[in-house]
């Protein structure tokens, strides 16, 4: 993919090789409400977009570098200002959440709604009130919500808050320019830290998609840049990661960098070998676990399978959620690969380095490796700066090739990779000569959805059977990921809850969750069922369809034109099969079958059906994205969505049963 790279822009060349920059901001003047125009306030329709309810008229964020004590500081100071045009704007502007996670503070959060006729309702404190959203991996994201006062069409809202972050400078700090609505003028005022005694590189920037203005030196030493009439971001499904479709720029510090690509990657990678090689030393204690965990493997292949297995399932994840405090604190004495074994924890970092000092006993040669994120901004070796190849793994060279392994991603089978790090590029350290490696796609068939479900359905429409069902690869790995942090019970409620999203009266029972916890094994739902009016009863017809699993879903890509590329995550296999015992005195009427459609090389959609002995039978086969041809440009659209519309006609495709002889009542 090529990301929408800029030119690299640089604070460093406004500053003119001062030493030191003022540290005071005038905080009143940043934190006031500015005065509304007449403009504004008479302005009766967006100018952006003509379809929008609002529009944000400015957004200003100030930016501050700066140390307390001895301990760095970000503050970013926001406000925002969005005129309501309709009913429906009201509905999405009236209600506002502001997230943040980890240290970040949000404080002093201050609201106001300004009428045409002037009139001013201010936010009341009693509305703003602090709620979590979820906790992952050990961090808890968290949101502050209020309602604005006295929405409605024509109004003026404004509000505002400080945003702190301790511990931590500006540095790859992502700075997005779309709302959800658009936006008249974006502006950033950025004061980077520049004091003599506390030395950090010049900042730099690099912007994604429309280009904001240059850096313009504004007062109190801020340099500004704006992007104005920013249409707002809007989701579509199946797109690339956000900050590939979204408009930003990532600030940070480093210095300039002079040299051709090849000469700084080769620099990095030794830099990145020199900075792990001390913790790969085998250790008596590794080598011994290393033997144990291979005792009668046969081929190499079965020895790091062994020893991956090994890492996963005897070395907790701090990344778990289940993992206390006092497991937290002993992991961070993890020094070596050693340490990692006697405490049997670690992080993903402690984990992947045991892996390697375990496979360097058993005489393979290993590296460290530094892996891209396809659901980032793709990686690119022309941006001389390591921020979006940051991933860890540990290369293994298996005879002549090298392979790529994640010890710590327990939720996927041995020998696979995150999706997200499948078609990227790994830069592989060496102490001479450095090299850039393609990181492969799975098969198709390693992510594989398997579906059966055995059903008998009566004269009035109602089915009721067993299904079950089963994922591997990534397609189990998402999964996984929801139903780590459930309970049993939780778990069970999932399935419920997903099957009376397309059959709203089924009554689900005798739910079964199983294998969440060991990825070599399909990840596995087994439930009962009974469907009210899952067929159709008109006269002495009933309409039967045949797909269980797709019956009732909407279509993938409903929209009729689309402004982003599409980027499916990864190649799948989906396989249903669906029995159906018809009831007594039915008939076929209609016997034809759904089509069935190749997609050249990148895979097809096969179904069949087939009547006999009072039992209908439904296969359905999808492949999809084989060779890793995931990614389909915007102007391609109307060809994919035609494909999935028909696949989704097809996947609603019913048969005709005809009552013939009346069936008597029980018991006659």
């Amino acid at each position: 993919m090529t990301c929408r790279l800029a030119r690299i822009a640089s604070i460093a060349l406004l500053l003119g090789g001062c030493a030191a920059a003022s540290t005071s901001i005038n905080v009143v003047a940043i934190t006031q409400w500015l005065p509304v125009t007449d403009e504004e306030r008479n302005l009766k329709a967006p100018t952006i977009d003509p379809e929008a309810g609002a529009e944000a008229l400015f957004w200003r964020v100030h930016v501050v570098d700066a140390v307390q004590g001895e301990d760095p500081q970000t503050v970013l100071y926001h406000y925002i200002r969005i005129k309501v045009f309709t009913r429906r704007g009201s509905e999405t502007q009236g209600t506002q959440d502001i997230t943040y996670w980890g240290r970040h503070a949000i404080l002093d959060v201050a609201g106001r709604t300004i009428k045409p006729d002037g009139t001013i309702v201010e936010l009341s404190k009693d509305a703003i009130f602090r709620r979590d959203l979820v906790k992952a991996s050990g961090l808890k994201f968290k949101a502050v919500s209020f309602a604005m006062p006295a929405v409605e069409p024509g109004v003026i809202i404004e509000y505002r808050w400080r945003e702190v972050r301790d511990q931590e400078l500006a540095n790859y700090v992502r700075l997005p320019f779309q709302r959800d609505i658009p936006v008249h003028e974006v502006k950033y005022f950025v004061k980077p830290l520049v004091l003599s005694y506390y030395t950090v590189p010049p900042m730099r920037r690099v912007s994604f998609g429309p280009q904001p203005t240059d850096f313009v030196r504004e007062k109190d030493d801020f340099f500004s840049m704006s992007l104005k009439n920013v249409a707002a971001y809007k989701e579509e499904p199946v797109m690339p990661s956000e900050w590939v479709a979204r408009a930003w720029t990532l600030l940070y510090y480093a210095d300039d960098v002079k040299v051709s690509p090849e000469k700084f990657w080769g620099g990095e990678g030794k830099r990145i070998y020199s900075q792990y090689e001390p913790y790969l030393k085998v250790s008596a204690e590794v080598r011994e676990a290393a033997d144990a965990a291979v005792a009668g493997a046969t081929d190499q292949d079965e020895k790091l399978a062994r020893i991956l297995l090994y890492c996963r399932t005897k070395i907790k994840n701090l990344g778990d959620d289940d993992v206390t405090e006092h497991q937290r604190e002993k992991a961070k004495e993890n020094n070596r690969p050693a340490d990692t074994l006697k405490r049997a924890i670690g992080s993903g970092l402690d984990i992947n380095l045991l892996f390697a000092g375990m496979a360097r006993a058993q005489g393979f040669d290993v590296r460290v490796a530094k892996l891209g994120n396809r659901n980032d901004v793709p990686f690119e070796r022309a941006f001389l700066n390591p921020y979006f190849l940051r991933t860890t793994g540990i290369a293994v060279k298996v005879g002549t090739e090298w392979r790529v392994y994640n010890a710590a991603a327990k939720r996927l089978p041995r020998g696979m990779l995150a999706w997200q790090q499948e078609g990227s590029q790994a830069l592989i350290s060496d102490a001479k000569e450095p090299l850039f490696v393609g990181v492969p796609y799975s098969d198709a068939e390693k992510s594989l959805s398997s579906r059966t479900g055995a059903f008998e359905i009566d004269e009035q429409g109602t089915l009721e059977g067993t299904v079950r069902i089963t994922y591997t690869g990534h397609a189990a790995a998402e999964r996984r990921e929801e139903n780590a942090t459930e309970s049993a019970a939780q778990q069970e409620d999932s399935v419920r809850d997903t099957v009376r999203r397309r059959f709203s009266a089924a009554e689900v029972s005798e739910v079964k969750v199983e294998n969440v916890d060991d990825a070599e094994k399909p990840l596995t739902y087994s439930y009962r069922v009974k469907v009210p009016g899952y067929a159709q009863r008109t006269g002495k017809r009933l309409f039967v369809p045949l797909s269980y699993f797709q019956t009732g879903l909407a279509a993938k890509f409903p929209a009729s034109d689309r402004k982003y590329d599409v980027w499916f995550p990864y190649p799948w296999v989906e396989e249903d099969r669906v029995t159906i015992k018809t009831p007594q005195g039915f008939a076929l009427e209609n016997a034809e079958a759904p089509a069935s459609f190749k997609f050249g090389e990148l895979g097809g959609y096969e179904a069949s059906a087939r009547a006999g002995n009072h039992q209908l039978e439904y296969q359905r086969k999808l492949v999809f994205g084989r060779g890793g041809r995931l990614v389909f440009p915007a102007g391609s659209y109307p060809k994919l969505k035609h494909a999935f519309d028909e696949m989704n006609q097809q996947d609603q495709h019913a048969i005709i049963l005809r009552q013939e002889t009346a069936v008597a009542p029980a018991g006659q």
